[in-house]
């Protein structure tokens, strides 16, 4: 299970090894093309995707209050400003040195705090303005002190890398400045260090953000080898470096188009959620309160038949179990797990029948709500059924989590005939409810019993 939920990870780390070692080893593979407007168009590109991944995260860190959000909004915001320098100066005809060397300094930055934000506990922030304001203000400072620095300096920095043709026009001879080799060495080791702590990360909270944050910076570290092999990151080619980095921003634009979309879906949750809790409130204060009352005064009476009052008073019950049911199912979390939603709910109506209840439920199973919401009234209502109608003294109630999703309620009690209850006889049980909630669930559900052999209610949903 652990390695399943990396498999894209890891299918992008053989398919881009295997990429890598294509273009090392074989000469007829042509790495480079002289394109100088598409080269414009990725530092382009680039700029305004780690530009909208920031903003997107910052919104992210709103919310969460949390250090590697904060750090991770840094990073991107530092690479955003790297890639706006580098899209500049492709456009340029004559690049000057501050195009060379100041979008080397941003992308470290970006590098080393991309890498922090993958290691750093998710600690909240009590302060989270001032602490995003102290971040963005120290990220700028930082931004424009290396930029100062490298215009003052000018022609005595030394060239970062040096293009020259040489014999087959596709492959060029490259010499890259000591400087810039030792920044890829680094940066693909904060990279590679960044894959680890990404997956790690998502493997434990299931945040799809960090699987493609993860995924991007495989991209990322194969980038910087091949940019380590063809210094070419600031000429006017284009190389498999490139590509390689535009697929690590590719993976940042899918990231953030999720997590966009996990705010609309956060924002519809708490509006419904917010909606069911308010029904749940009338419900407790409206109907279930009012049905307690009739209760209470039917428990009262002593002067009436019980034949006319047993009736009216198993009624009045069951409409209350009923409505305590609605109250709960609509206050659940939506992210609440089935067995243990399920397990409270049984657990609740054995108790209040006075049935023996023995519980065997796989853990850790998620479904959607309404299929959760779904199989507890079904499992509830069985349960009620067996203690109210079967005479039997215990039920077991089973959630087998295999190869499909599977609930089991089991008696061993008088049973009944369902020829007789479906030709209207002895009704009551709500067997007609079973079914058409378990038909909104596309579930099977299959009742096996008979007069003197106990019940099997069974729903599988596949």
């Amino acid at each position: 299970m652990g390695l399943r939920r990396h498999t894209v990870t890891i299918t992008a780390v053989l398919v881009s090894s295997a990429a890598t070692v294509l273009v090392a080893t074989i000469p007829a593979v042509d790495f480079a093309y002289r394109r100088p407007a598409l080269h414009v168009a990725l530092e382009t590109s680039a700029y305004l995707v780690a530009l909208l991944a920031s903003f997107l995260v910052f919104g992210r860190f709103r919310r969460s209050h949390a250090m590697p959000d904060l750090l991770l909004v840094t990073a991107l915001a530092s690479l955003a400003g790297a890639n706006l320098v580098a899209a500049v100066s492709a456009a340029t005809e004559t690049p000057s040195r501050f195009d060379t060397w100041a979008p080397i300094a941003g992308r470290v930055l970006g590098s080393v705090l991309f890498t922090a934000a993958a290691f750093t506990p998710a600690v909240r922030l009590p302060r989270h303005r001032a602490a995003a304001v102290a971040a963005l203000a120290s990220l700028g400072a930082i931004l424009g002190g290396v930029a100062i620095t490298v215009a003052l300096l000018g022609t005595r920095l030394p060239v970062g890398v040096e293009t020259e043709l040489a014999g087959d026009p596709g492959r060029p001879d490259l010499d890259g400045h000591p400087v810039v080799l030792a920044v890829q060495l680094v940066t693909m080791a904060l990279f590679a260090a960044a894959v680890i702590g990404f997956s790690a990360r998502y493997a434990r909270t299931g945040d799809e953000l960090m699987r493609w944050l993860g995924l991007g910076a495989v991209f990322a570290c194969f980038a910087r080898i091949n940019y380590f092999l063809y210094p070419s990151l600031y000429s006017d080619w284009v190389y498999t470096g490139d590509l390689f980095r535009l697929l690590f921003y590719v993976a940042l634009l899918v990231g953030a188009a999720l997590e966009i979309r996990s705010y609309w879906e956060n924002a519809a949750h708490s509006a419904v959620l917010e909606e069911r809790r308010r029904i749940a409130r009338d419900l407790h204060d409206g109907a279930a309160q009012e049905l307690s009352f009739i209760l209470r005064r039917l428990r009262g009476l002593e002067d009436v038949d019980d034949a006319i009052l047993a009736p009216v008073t198993a009624a009045a019950e069951r409409g209350l179990d009923d409505s305590r049911r609605a109250i709960v199912a609509l206050s659940r979390p939506f992210d609440e797990r089935l067995d243990t939603a399920l397990a409270e709910a049984v657990e609740q109506v054995a108790a209040r029948s006075g049935i023996r209840l023995a519980l065997d439920v796989s853990e850790d199973v998620r479904v959607r709500p309404h299929v959760r919401d779904g199989l507890i009234r079904i499992a509830c209502e069985a349960v009620n059924n067996a203690a109210n109608h079967s005479g039997a003294s215990a039920v077991e109630v089973e959630l087998q989590n295999a190869d499909c999703l599977r609930l089991l309620v089991t008696d061993r009690g008088s049973g009944f005939d369902p020829a007789a209850v479906v030709a209207g006889i002895g009704g009551g049980f709500g067997l007609t409810g079973m079914r058409e909630r378990a038909e909104q669930l596309g579930a099977q559900l299959t009742i096996d019993t008979s007069p003197g052999a106990g019940t099997r209610v069974e729903v599988v949903v596949s």
